[in-house]
């Protein structure tokens, strides 16, 4: 409202001022005449002749032109605001772009430069100068040209922008920047195409710091392996049988995980990392065996109850030692895993195993998987107190025991890949067979 009256009063005093100056205009040309001319010179009676029918038209007409002059003028006023509007949005807009810390750019329907703001410049090492009109076949490889040509080909015949792409420059100095740009298409008045807009962002340093964390990773990764499987060989040289035993156990391991990250109830939580850490931590199980004394644990023959209860400590001594290490370390430690198997990889479905008496899914899934792969393991080899069991036999033991020992999950989990069991059963048989029938050395005194 209030705009609307300030533009009345400007029309009402730009109509004065147009009056005003006619009077001017009428009295200068008036006097000049009179200085010249002995007839006294009277506009006003030959413009309004004493007759009123002759007067009103030619009232009409001044008031009509009057009007007229007055909107001629209004409207170069506005369109003059409009314009410096204009040129003050256009600056903003630019100081913006040239602001950006993203590359800005425009292409023609040929993929040359038509506008860019600095941080394009910078990106390509290439002055403005340079720049402007130049292909971009000038500063991608030929790979990425295709790739380009692809994208901008279906944004053209589709009009939808592109999602994120990743790309390769090539810099003024030859050197390669990788860059995420997204691009949409541009278009006329009439929405003919007139060519691409595009935002470019250098990621070349993150990449660059990527790589180098994944570097790490993969040192604090095979570190972390190699620190297990020192763990484990502690058990191995206390029972001749162990070295093979881990290493199948691990592949049992993680063939159920992989197949339990297909189940709709445990997707999400058995990730690649979680299988890659069980398929690790898996062989630490029995760790806890270098404390159970010779006597006990390479008897022969069958335990009694009280020998049987010393070799359960087992779980507790292996678990309490990585739960020891791991309290040493910050963050989520990779032992969690270790932790978890080696205390509860003998509890059962049904309560009844050791040592805590754990139920259900209470016990721990790592625990879960590794109790298959150890009894399975423990069914299909041959140790000197037992005759190895086939594959068959060993199958219908565990299947019996779904439901009680085991979980009926990591049961189903065992069945899907049975063939893959008894492929790596047969594959390592033998070297533990050879392992089992080598003479064992005495110590000299």
């Amino acid at each position: 409202m209030k705009n609307l009256i300030k533009n009345r009063v400007s029309v009402a005093d730009s109509m004065v001022l147009i009056g005003i100056m006619l009077a001017a205009v009428y009295w200068g040309i008036e006097s000049v005449l009179n200085l010249f001319t002995t007839q006294k010179v009277d506009i006003f009676y030959q413009l309004f002749p004493t007759q009123v029918d002759e007067i009103w038209p030619r009232v009409v007409v001044l008031c009509l032109f009057t009007i007229f002059a007055s909107h001629v003028r209004f409207t170069i006023n506005e369109r003059k605001k409009v314009e410096e509007a204009l040129m003050v949005s256009e600056k903003k807009y630019r100081n913006i772009l040239e602001s950006m810390e993203e590359g800005y750019a425009e292409v023609d329907l040929k993929g040359n430069f038509t506008f860019f703001n600095d941080a394009v410049s910078r990106i390509l090492g290439y002055s403005r100068q340079e720049l402007m009109g130049m292909n971009n076949r000038e500063y991608t490889t030929p790979e990425d040209y295709r790739k380009s040509y692809k994208v901008f080909n279906k944004i053209y015949k589709t009009g939808e922008s592109s999602s994120v792409i990743e790309n390769e420059v090539i810099t003024k100095n030859g050197g390669v920047k990788h860059t995420e740009v997204v691009v949409s298409l541009m278009r006329d008045k009439d929405g003919i195409p007139i060519g691409f807009r595009g935002i470019a962002r250098d990621v070349t340093a993150r990449l660059k710091a990527e790589k180098e964390r994944q570097k790490l990773e993969n040192k604090l990764h095979n570190a972390r392996a190699a620190t297990i499987l020192g763990l484990a060989k502690l058990a191995e040289y206390r029972d001749k049988g162990t070295g093979a035993h881990l290493e199948r156990i691990r592949e049992y391991a993680k063939i159920i995980a992989q197949e339990m990250a297909e189940l709709p109830a445990y997707k999400g939580y058995v990730t690649e990392k979680y299988i890659g850490d069980i398929y690790q931590s898996s062989i630490l199980h029995d760790i806890g065996k270098v404390g159970i004394q010779d006597s006990v644990l390479l008897k022969p023959g069958k335990l009694n109850p009280e020998e049987f209860n010393i070799i359960k400590r087992h779980t507790v001594l292996g678990g309490d030692a990585l739960a020891e290490i791991e309290s040493q370390t910050e963050g989520r430690s990779f032992l969690i895993l270790g932790k978890e198997i080696a205390y509860y990889h003998h509890e059962k479905w049904d309560g009844t195993g050791y040592p805590e008496g754990l139920k259900g899914e209470e016990i721990p899934l790592s625990a879960r998987v590794v109790a298959i792969a150890d009894v399975y393991d423990a069914l299909t080899t041959k140790r000197f107190y037992k005759e190895a069991f086939t594959h068959e036999k060993s199958r219908e033991i565990i299947i019996g025991l779904k439901g009680s020992h085991f979980d009926p999950d990591v049961v189903d989990a065992f069945i899907a890949n049975e063939k893959n069991f008894s492929r790596i059963c047969a594959e390592k048989r033998t070297e533990e067979m050879d392992l089992l029938e080598q003479p064992e050395q005495t110590s000299l005194q």
